[in-house]
């Protein structure tokens, strides 16, 4: 039996299947590889010789390459070639010590590709150098593109702006020439509909306004320690429905024409790393505000920083009248605080917990009990280890003990020995549940168990 030769039979055929697809979906494949295995794949047969050429795209990485003359070298023969078809994408990831070459090459290519009906641009500058690459004004101008994605560069200032077709724009730790170009763009893309920002003190913005008629989906990162007192965050977005912001430096956020919102992820502090000051009325008035403006959502993700800020300013909380989906972590907070929030979520079906157990008693008598736990919670996930400690039963205790309609409540244990998760296990069992259908589904590493 030959089993080796079945063996090369059986490549050949997968050859063969490769080959005979359409060069137009081929060439589509390879878009999606490193270019340069792409140019490498001439070697394979006679018709695969040219057909680097005819792929829309480039995706190079400068470390793939000897030295930097061999990278631009092979940058400049792929670009160089003639096609028929626009260019649809532009990924480029570059670090390298010629600051000043560099600069004026990424420049000479981006404008190549731009005359080429550019859909994708994605420029990486691993450099972290002191000069970035100042992207260039006829990118602006290119009415083809749909997608730009930029790291570590600069935006100048545009004279003129006409992106139609531009969907989503992700900026990580981009330079601006002034303040108001990252308006402008924003503002002028009316096909907009996705924006992730990731910003630090180099852009020197003290106001981000965020207006959009097209938006969907922001997403807002602040990377400076220093914090930045007069800096705020103002967002108009009327269809907006998705927002995500984890900044603990950024003094001020606002939001108008809210009403689309639907998913919110909140991790933010307003610059205030400690006690607020009680008599400080317009910070708890701009607190209040953002909360309200978030307050339509169904699906709420809300950090511990931000539950903390939220109660130590004393502001009071909106209803949130649509939520049904809420992921909260109070790490080792009272558990006041998550009785209190929830109070203010009558219509909760999941809730999922995030907290450190521990010995220390929780220091609160009685607890509250919110109506959604009488009407509408049906499933709740505590998603740190229970340790056996009386934090962590408090909370168990507390959920069963006061939820008449749950159905299901998921939990894990920590514990280096089988016999302390025994005991953890027995203790679980004698708490009551007010629910007749509740099911308690408790796993640790190596097991799993149902709780009748």
């Amino acid at each position: 039996m030959d089993r080796g030769g079945d063996a090369k039979r059986e490549r050949r055929s997968d050859e063969d299947r490769l080959s005979n697809l359409p060069e137009s979906l081929l060439c589509q494949i390879m878009l999606n590889i490193p270019t340069k295995d792409v140019v490498k794949s001439c070697v394979l047969s006679r018709r695969w010789r040219n057909l680097w050429r005819y792929v829309p795209g480039l995706n190079v990485e400068y470390s793939e390459f000897l030295d930097y003359n061999a990278f631009v070298s092979f940058v400049d023969r792929f670009l160089g070639v003639e096609r028929e078809s626009c260019f649809e994408r532009f990924r480029l990831r570059y670090d390298c010590d010629e600051e000043e070459r560099t600069i004026s090459i990424v420049k000479r290519w981006i404008n190549i590709v731009v005359n080429q009906k550019l859909k994708v641009l994605d420029v990486l500058d691993y450099t972290w150098g002191n000069e970035e690459v100042q992207i260039p004004p006829s990118v602006y101008t290119c009415e083809s593109l749909v997608s730009m994605k930029l790291c570590n560069v600069i935006l100048p200032n545009p004279q003129f702006i006409s992106l139609p077709l531009v969907k989503a724009i992700e900026l990580d730790i981009v330079k601006f020439a002034n303040a108001l170009v990252l308006e402008k763009l924003i503002s002028s893309c009316s096909a907009l509909e996705s924006l992730i920002i990731s910003r630090s003190s180099v852009d020197d913005i003290d106001v981000l306004r965020v207006r959009s008629r097209s938006l969907l989906r922001f997403k807002h990162i602040g990377n400076c320690s220093d914090g930045w007192d007069g800096c705020e965050v103002a967002i108009d977005a009327p269809k907006l429905e998705y927002l995500n912001i984890s900044d603990h430096s950024t003094a001020k956020f606002r939001i108008k024409n809210s009403g689309s919102l639907v998913e919110a992820n909140i991790n933010i502090i307003f610059n205030m790393e400690e006690l607020p000051d009680p008599n400080n009325r317009p910070k708890r008035k701009m607190i209040r505000d953002f909360l309200a403006e978030i307050s339509t959502v169904k699906t709420l993700f809300i950090s511990s920083h931000t539950l903390e800020v939220i109660f130590d300013s004393s502001c009071e909380l909106p209803v949130f009248h649509n939520l049904s989906s809420l992921h909260i972590d109070f790490e080792d907070h009272s558990l006041k605080m998550l009785s209190t929030f929830l109070q203010s979520c009558p219509n909760l079906k999941s809730l999922v917990v995030e907290f450190k157990d521990s010995s220390e008693e929780d220091g609160v008598g009685v607890l509250s009990i919110p109506l959604c736990f009488l009407t509408t919670l049906e499933y709740v996930k505590i998603e740190r280890p229970i340790t056996g400690e009386a934090r962590g039963m408090k909370l168990v205790s507390y959920i069963l003990e006061n939820s008449p309609i749950l159905k299901k409540l998921t939990l894990s244990l920590k514990s280096s020995r089988e016999n302390e998760e025994s005991v953890i296990l027995k203790e679980l069992l004698t708490v009551p549940r007010l629910s007749t259908s509740c099911k308690v589904v408790v796993s640790d590493p190596r097991s799993c168990w149902l709780l009748a």
